[in-house]
């Protein structure tokens, strides 16, 4: 199933912010604004009017700790709301970062409860002192 994803614009701080906070992940606000208004990277939303998902990606990763490869686009938060989990908005998000990211490949680090989710989107996934990282390579579809 495919889903409608667009940039995040300034005017989608509160929305992007609802998701991430309702997802219990760890934001900057500040960083965020950088993102929607395409400094240090992007931010994608997925839906018509109201976002149902987003991702945020840092293209300056020097500045993610422990980073491994630098030479990707790190994931910094990824979140769909909870009604609309299960309906492949998270895969369509993923696919598009990996679209934007293209030719560097995208990057995480999370826990070890959404490690099937990554796997399905074909990160390959390897623990590194303590915490699970995954890499995308542009042609892991």
């Amino acid at each position: 199933m495919t889903h409608s994803i667009r940039h995040a614009d300034p005017d989608d701080l509160v929305d992007v912010m609802r998701l991430f906070d309702g997802a219990l992940l760890e934001t900057d606000a500040d960083r965020i604004r950088e993102q929607l208004t395409g400094c240090r990277g992007c931010i994608l939303v997925a839906g018509e009017g109201q976002p149902v998902g987003a991702v945020a990606l840092v293209t300056e990763t020097e500045t993610v700790d422990d980073m491994p490869w630098p030479d990707a686009v790190y994931i910094s938060a990824i979140a769909v709301r909870t009604e609309r989990r299960e309906q492949g908005v998270g895969r369509s998000l993923i696919t598009a970062a990996a679209d934007w990211a293209a030719p560097r490949p995208l990057s995480a680090t999370f826990d070890e409860r959404v490690r099937p989710f990554y796997a399905a989107c074909g990160f390959a996934i390897e623990e590194r002192e303590g915490r699970l990282w995954g890499r995308r390579s542009p042609a892991g579809r």
